[in-house]
């Protein structure tokens, strides 16, 4: 009994000690241990005492650091603010979740001060307690108020880590797939690079809207007004890259970014902190590239990335905002599966793709004697693009996995016989980061048959088939709320609004058989001269070439309501030629017939020179005939930003 007395005595004069709260005291104190206190009829209530102090030394600690945080004013730091995801006082996050105050959304100082008081005064320290659930707030509290909140038991967070050996972090864009409502514009995500030199076993942060939603009008009404939650994700990049670069056929580019350790260890431990936590996902601001940018300026809060926009933000202009603000180290370019078939097939003979179909659809067998005829060379690359061309086919589901895994394995294994041998060259395509920026505004003078105005055009989003092409998708047309206004003699018209352009120019080629399509809704007066009139137009057809000069024949019904109601059927024909130097030329002529009036010829020609990602010069003629004829002509600049 005497050891078990002494052993307690020992073990509450330690902790008191270990924990340096004596000077704190508002009294001297001192510990005499003799054996008057070994005594049994005074122990127990010796233990009470000490039990009791102890709960009060620990209220004491904490009401100071809760002081002391308040005295710096923790609440309104910048990094407080970006830890709550906190723009303007009130929290971006919308899962009660990831607050440990019920005022925590809307009072940030509440939220710090329930914050210390979880972290100094929890007993349960496991891997679901508040001091294992956010790893990011305590390293900075423990480094603002220069404390330390002890140790816990967060063995799930300790075994991530040391699976993802973060080291490095990289900015990853995959271009846009414009036949996918969420990802017209591109899509961001970030990867955190081991030490590893392979990057495919990295672990790709992505954050997007979980929905199972099929239907694409409801799909694109709840992402515009908030109708799904976004959540985190955090995947092998693996398996990113099979659904992007493979299965959507979208080029790759990765940026690395110029992060020092602690600072990608910063980044992580917030990652940590969204897990399972969810948000209003909005398509337009707050949605996959937006954060990124919180989780960019987590790892480093001297960037100011989201001051760079301002009422929307779309994927390719996130990557200008980080070379803004010099977080690019070095960038490399990944291409699609179906960017390695097209060269493919810019490299080999006729003789040769049809060998590569026959391979693919079974007629000729890998090691049939016809390849014979072939150059060891050229019967390497008709190996492997049958490879890649069967595995495409696979993908899209139009080959059975039997089939394809047979076919598959017999190519490599014929490849593999005839050597090593260079990979096949593939042209890099401009980096996105050089593409004119998204929104425009459009100074002009345009020239009627009766009249004469100045205009001023605004767009906030995004490309036309008109312009530069460089660090764009060639063929695709993205276009909201275009709006051009006309000033004469006083007077203001309306001169355009398109609401909606949709468009997308996809080729033929010897392996791929895309769809083309175009689609506008909006005001214009192509129809009745000096009246507006709505239109909605929906059209499809097929093109050809390449990303130099391309051409395309379409079917376009449409509708228009106004000042004179009418239904048309409309046949188009255009051509767009790129030029070197930023220059690109446009050609189109449609013949539209409508059951009420008569019919409609449309032949335009303009020309753009990008004089950089801010500012291009266009000219434009125009030749209408309906009811009566009419020419066009206009000349402007456009300014990006």
């Amino acid at each position: 009994m005497q050891m078990k007395k002494r052993i307690w005595q020992r073990y509450w004069i330690t902790f008191l000690q270990s924990q340096d709260k004596f000077s704190s005291l508002p009294f001297p104190v001192s510990f005499s241990i003799d054996s008057r206190v070994t005594e049994s009829r005074f122990f127990l209530p010796f233990f009470l005492l000490l039990c009791a102090l102890t709960l009060s030394l620990y209220a004491t600690t904490t009401d100071k650091l809760m002081a002391q945080a308040h005295t710096k004013h923790l609440s309104d730091q910048r990094y407080w603010h970006l830890l709550m995801h906190s723009p303007h006082g009130e929290s971006e996050i919308d899962d009660p979740a990831f607050f440990l105050s019920p005022e925590g959304k809307n009072n940030l100082s509440a939220e710090l001060d329930s914050t210390i008081r979880h972290f100094n005064e929890d007993t349960n320290r496991s891997n679901e307690s508040a001091f294992c659930r956010f790893p990011a707030r305590r390293a900075w509290l423990e480094q603002e108020l220069n404390t330390s909140f002890g140790v816990g038991e967060c063995s799930d967070y300790d075994v991530l880590v040391a699976k993802m050996d973060p080291q490095k972090v990289t900015l990853v864009f995959p271009s846009a797939h414009i036949n996918s409502p969420a990802s017209m514009f591109g899509h961001t995500f970030l990867r955190i690079d081991s030490a590893m030199e392979s990057k495919l076993m990295s672990y790709a942060i992505n954050y997007a809207a979980h929905t199972e939603d099929t239907n694409g009008l409801l799909f694109a009404y709840k992402g515009l007004f908030g109708g799904y939650y976004g959540y985190y994700s955090m995947l092998p990049y693996y398996e990113k890259l099979k659904e992007y670069r493979d299965s959507e056929s979208r080029d790759v580019w990765e940026y690395d970014l110029n992060l020092t350790h602690d600072e990608v260890m910063a980044m992580v431990r917030h990652i940590w902190e969204l897990q399972r936590i969810n948000s209003w996902y909005y398509f337009f601001d707050e949605n996959c590239s937006y954060h990124m940018l919180w989780l960019t300026e987590i790892a480093r809060p001297s960037v100011h990335l989201r001051d760079h926009f301002f009422y929307y933000i779309i994927p390719p202009e996130t990557v200008s905002a980080f070379e803004a603000e010099k977080l690019v180290k070095q960038k490399h370019y990944r291409p699609s599966k179906r960017a390695m078939l097209l060269g493919y097939e810019s490299h080999l003979s006729s003789e040769g793709i049809q060998s590569v179909l026959a391979l693919v659809s079974g007629e000729m067998r890998p090691d049939d004697t016809r390849l014979a005829m072939l150059s060891d060379q050229e019967k390497r690359y008709v190996l492997e693009a049958a490879a890649e061309l069967v595995e495409y086919q696979f993908i899209e589901g139009r080959v059975s996995k039997d089939d394809y895994t047979h076919r598959y394995h017999a190519l490599l294994s014929q490849r593999s016989n005839l050597g090593i041998a260079p990979m096949i060259e593939l042209k890099a395509k401009p980096n996105p980061d050089t593409a004119h920026h998204a929104a425009r505004i459009a100074l002009g003078k345009e020239w009627y048959e009766e009249r004469s105005v100045y205009s001023i055009g605004w767009r906030p989003a995004f490309h036309d088939l008109g312009e530069d092409d460089t660090g764009h998708l060639f063929g695709a047309q993205i276009e909201f709320l275009d709006t051009v206004v006309g000033f004469e003699h006083n007077n203001v018209t309306m001169e355009k609004s398109t609401v909606l352009s949709l468009a997308s120019i996809a080729p033929v080629s010897h392996f791929f058989k895309p769809f083309s399509w175009r689609m506008k809704s909006g005001w214009d007066r192509d129809y009745g001269g000096n009246h507006l009139s709505f239109v909605t137009r929906v059209g499809a057809g097929t093109s050809f070439g390449n990303e130099y000069l391309y051409g395309y024949v379409l079917s376009e019904p449409e509708i228009r309501s106004g000042f004179n109601t009418d239904i048309g059927l409309g046949f188009t024909a255009g051509a767009a030629l790129n030029w070197s130097g930023r220059m690109k030329t446009l050609m189109e002529a449609s013949h539209i017939f409508y059951l009420d009036n008569s019919d409609h010829n449309h032949l335009s020609l303009s020309h753009l020179w990008q004089w950089n990602e801010s500012v291009a010069i266009r000219v434009r003629g125009e030749h209408i005939e309906h009811r009566y004829s009419e020419e066009r002509y206009s000349v402007g600049v456009n300014f990006y930003f």
